[in-house]
Parts: C-alpha cells; structure tokens; sequence
C-alpha cells in the first residue's frame, strides 16, 4: 500500500512533535550538559519544519502564547491549525497552573472550594445538602428569605431541602436554575452549564426564556444563555464520579479530557476538533487518570504525550 504525500508530511510534522517534546523534556530535566544544549541547537536549524516544531514545544512548556514569536512562512503555512491549538492550550495551561498554586482563579470568591482529586460534601444553613466534585468553588447565601448558591467552576450535585417556602436558586454567570426541592447536579465546563435533574423537578432560566426538567433529563446551557436539546438518560451512571467512576456510553473524548483534568491537575490538550469528538465508551476510574490516558492511548489511533502541567493527545 502506498501513501500519499500529504499522509507522509503528516507523519513526519507527528514526529518532529514528538522529538521537540522529548527534547525540550531532557532539557529541563536538571540533567542536561552543555553539550545537549548545542544539539538542540542544531536539531532545531536542520529545517523550517524542525525549527517550527521546535516553537511549538516551548510555547507548550512556557505558557506563553503566540506573541513575540516569528515563524517563517513556509512553517506557518503547514502548521497553522496545530501551532494555533498548541498555543492556545499552553496559554491555558500556564493559567491552569496558577489557579492551581492559588494565585489566579475564581475560587477567589467561593465560601467553598475543592483541590485536584478531592471530593467534599458541605450542608448549608437551610438543611440543602452539596456534594462537591473535584476543583469545584462555589458560595451558599442563605439570608432575608432567600435561598442561593453561586458556582464559579466545577461540579456539585445538590439535594435541595423542600422548606416550602421560596425555590433554592442556583446560578452561573448568565443561567439560573431553580428548586423547591430534589436532587440535581450542576456541572460548569469551559462557559456551559450542564444539568442533570436524579429526582423532583427544577426550571432553568436563560436567554430563551424558562425549561422545565424531570427526573432522567439533561440539558446544556451555552455561554450565551441558549437551551440544548432536553435528553433522557441515566442519572445515576452520569453522576457516577460520587463513586470515583466515570461512565461514558459514546460520549466525546473531549469530554473525557475535562473530566480527566479535574483529578490530574494541569491540562490536557486534544490536537483537534475530530480528535476531540471522537466517541468513547467505558468505565474510568477517577483515582487513576494516567492509567485512563494509557487505556486511551492503547485502545484508540491516538499518542499521549506527557509534560509538566500538559498532557497531549495526538494523532497516532
């Protein structure tokens, strides 16, 4: 069988990739001589393609975006999606490491937070009880009648105490769900609200005006306010993460990532849109995510490549 050309130039920017990671790996290991300095040196003059791959790699260990970075035409005409990605993602990750240290993050404004891989369960003032999933932050206001909670990121299931007075109010930056009673899991992920409703009913508000949910239904909020479809499905296998499992019946890899990320730390970047929706099926365990990214790397056309803060996953 032969291959054509754009096949082989793919395979060769793959392995270029792969080479840079490896080198700029070794290079911060501590243990780098003066000498594999000068070979990098060379490794990264030998073509436009290495010296782009080369860029790429340390965007992806710096953090530090696109700007100030010149990349030769020819260079920039072959990689453009996958240095865009890359770049994108490091800026994020850099970020990603910040909030992790505790400097930068919205859990700044939480009366409750989570770290990576922790599990918290909190009541508040009018008997509402919180489960919360890993790096969640969110604040509990119970006063003058009112009952709120304010989530800034992450995932909480609510079993919302029925005081047969005013509806418990949930919010994001632009949706408002609320309950007078039941149990839902809110779940922010990058700018959208999932809702999952496991028992009594709950209404959501947004830009198109109010949703009713029941019991076994679903639906995402966009970052503008706007509905997705209303689908049925098991409430229990989408709240399995209580019990350190992460159930997926075709679900994107994207989606995998995300939640992976909650429990690795750092970030973990999918080189493209048709990488990222390919569908996974299976039964994850939570407390070791870097053995889900070795299964995933062994039963999908996929690479993973691993570095401080960043874990990316690849064409194989």
């Amino acid at each position: 069988m032969t291959c054509s050309t754009d096949d082989s130039r793919t395979r060769s920017s793959i392995e270029l990739s792969d080479q840079a990671l490896d080198w700029i790996v070794k290079l911060h290991s501590g243990a780098a001589q003066s000498e594999d300095r000068i070979a990098w040196k060379k490794w990264r003059q030998t073509s436009p393609d290495h010296e782009a791959a080369a860029q790429e790699a340390e965007l992806i260990w710096q953090g530090v975006g696109t700007a100030g970075v010149t990349w030769s035409k020819k260079a920039r005409s072959r990689r453009v999606t996958r240095r865009t990605v890359l770049a994108g993602g490091s800026a994020i990750a850099f970020a990603a490491g910040l909030n992790q240290a505790g400097i930068l993050g919205p859990h700044l404004l939480a009366e409750y937070q989570t770290a990576t891989a922790e599990r918290r369960s909190i009541s508040l003032e009018d008997g509402t009880r919180v489960t919360m999933n890993a790096r969640t932050a969110l604040s509990g206001r119970i006063s003058e009648g009112r009952r709120r909670a304010d989530m800034y990121r992450g995932q909480a299931i609510f079993t919302v105490a029925d005081t047969g007075a005013v509806p418990f109010t949930i919010t994001d930056r632009r949706t408002r769900l609320h309950c007078s009673g039941g149990t839902v899991d809110v779940n922010l992920c990058e700018g959208m609200m999932s809702v999952v409703v496991l028992d009594g009913v709950a209404t959501l508000s947004g830009a198109e005006g109010d949703l009713r949910l029941s019991r076994n239904q679903r639906v995402t909020v966009s970052d503008d306010g706007r509905f997705s479809r209303v689908a049925a499905v098991d409430a229990e296998a989408e709240t399995a993460w209580r019990r350190g499992k992460l159930i997926f019946d075709r679900r994107r890899l994207g989606d995998l990532a995300v939640e992976l990320e909650r429990y690795r730390g750092g970030r973990i970047l999918i080189l493209g849109d048709q990488l990222a929706g390919m569908e996974v099926s299976g039964v994850f365990d939570l407390g070791a995510p870097d053995a889900v990214l070795e299964t995933i790397q062994m039963s999908l056309p996929v690479r993973v490549s691993r570095l401080p803060m960043v874990a990316v996953i690849r064409d194989a």
